[in-house]
């Protein structure tokens, strides 16, 4: 009897937890071809050696979702997946709405997917282990707890997003289905995020640093890819700086969702970390560097690290002279 009530239990878990898809007529069904072409280049060109990977090439995918919303409920009706330039997919017939994007890059997240207004991309708060970084800046980086000043900068701070390929496209399966019956839709796939280039030409002192690592304020949180509009909640963005030190030069790129909408100003924070363990901390308003059409931030003031007091860093231990004891020892 307790065997047979766990099976009932069992099976009425199943039946909540597992999602409902409709049913359709097999003899309805249509080959829908996709062929997607992908928008891969980030266009910037880089000159420098330095110590942190540069995203100057979108990676192709290895997989693309698509997710088939009703026509006028914006609904999700059902999901498949292809490879990076497409595939075929058995469709019912109807009039669909597809959002089309990359499907597992490392940061970005995905949420509100049962509704193409709701569908939003997103990355890791990292606030726990960065926040304490931030707030040793200024006031102005100070995040602790909301203020009235408009350039004080809110919310999380998190990773840099990852690029995600999305487009979205209007498609009719024809109710009759004939044997060799194929709808082909041609599709091109573009980056959502914005990508710049972050560059600090004049370093002194470079081979003295042991890393560096950026904080960029007033950031949009995540963007909503199915309307598409980027979030109204601020975030700002966390990532690592590279080091050319026979330059003597900062370089990295960087994506965002994109600036905070509205009349906020974005400030840019460097945390600069030399060999003893000293930090120097850089802060610049780049509001207006995000008007630029080339995408490319120059920090034209000149930063000069000075040389450690001690290049070691750290505790330095030392030995006592050895001391010679002896002690008789009687073996039975």
């Amino acid at each position: 009897m307790r065997k047979a009530l766990w099976i009932i239990v069992a099976l009425l878990v199943a039946a909540v937890s597992c999602k409902r898809m409709p049913l359709y007529d097999l003899e309805k069904i249509v080959e829908l071809e996709l062929e997607l072409k992908l928008e891969l280049d980030v266009k910037i060109d880089v000159d420098v050696n330095v110590d942190v990977e540069i995203d100057t090439v979108i990676k192709v995918p290895e997989h693309m979702k698509v997710c088939f919303y009703d026509e006028n409920q914006d609904n999700l009706r059902y999901t498949e997946f292809v490879g990076p330039q497409g595939g075929v997919i058995n469709t019912p017939p109807g009039t669909y709405v597809m959002l089309i994007y990359s499907f597992g890059t490392e940061y970005i997240q995905i949420r509100g997917e049962n509704d193409i207004n709701t569908i939003e991309a997103y990355t890791s708060d990292i606030t726990a282990t960065k926040g304490a970084t931030l707030r040793g800046f200024s006031r102005t980086a100070n995040r602790a707890e909301s203020t009235d000043d408009p350039d004080e900068p809110q919310g999380p701070i998190i990773y840099a997003p990852d690029h995600l390929l999305v487009t979205r496209e209007t498609v009719v399966i024809p109710d009759l289905a004939s044997e060799n019956q194929t709808v082909v839709v041609h599709a091109t796939v573009n980056d959502v995020v914005d990508t710049y280039a972050f560059d600090v030409p004049n370093v002194t002192g470079a081979e003295y640093i042991e890393s560096v690592e950026a904080f960029v304020t007033n950031q949009a949180r995540s963007t909503f890819f199915g309307r598409p509009e980027v979030s109204q909640e601020p975030a700002t963005i966390w990532f690592p700086v590279g080091v050319d030190r026979k330059k003597g030069c900062f370089f990295t790129t960087f994506n965002t969702f994109g600036k905070l909408p509205g009349e906020s100003r974005c400030y840019l924070h460097l945390n600069i970390r030399d060999t003893s363990g000293a930090e120097l901390h850089i802060s610049v308003d780049i509001t207006n560097e995000f008007n630029k059409p080339d995408h490319h931030i120059v920090i034209t003031d000149p930063v000069a690290i000075p040389q450690p007091e001690s290049r070691g860093g750290g505790i330095e231990p030392t030995v006592d002279p050895w001391q010679e004891d002896s002690t008789k020892v009687n073996i039975g």
